[in-house]
């Protein structure tokens, strides 16, 4: 796993949403977001698996991450997060955040990720792009 850096992990600590982008054939589109921010440094993204972004990602992995009301910024790859790669800390961390959005349980949100109902994205920092 790849960390994001510290001075954006910082900035983003404190706000309940992220914004962000996605892109294709030239075109970026731009929304906010919950988001969990685990060890060692990773944002983690929950969303339908069938939702624009999501279709988006798994053509072009590249993401940006932009703090609200900022500038600040990073580029970083998408990873989809399967069931049995799930720690329990993780985890807990998502069913904590989305727990009225489909992942009440941590049997929940792997029920919802391995029937691909739910989407898990992690996002890493790009070691290309740094």
């Amino acid at each position: 796993m790849q960390q994001l850096p510290s001075d954006f992990l910082q900035a983003l600590a404190g706000h309940d949403e992220v914004l962000v982008t996605s892109r294709e054939t030239g075109q970026r589109g731009t929304v906010p977001m919950w988001f969990v921010i685990a060890p060692p440094g990773v944002v983690y993204l929950f969303s339908f698996a069938f939702s624009e972004k999501v279709r988006r990602w798994r053509a072009d992995p590249w993401i940006r991450l932009t703090v609200p009301c900022s500038s600040t910024s990073v580029e970083g790859e998408a990873h989809y997060v399967a069931p049995e790669e799930l720690d329990d800390a993780t985890a807990d961390l998502v069913v904590d955040r989305w727990n009225m959005q489909g992942a009440p349980t941590i049997e929940g949100l792997k029920r919802t990720l391995r029937d691909k109902v739910h989407a898990l994205i992690r996002v890493e920092a790009d070691e290309k792009l740094s």
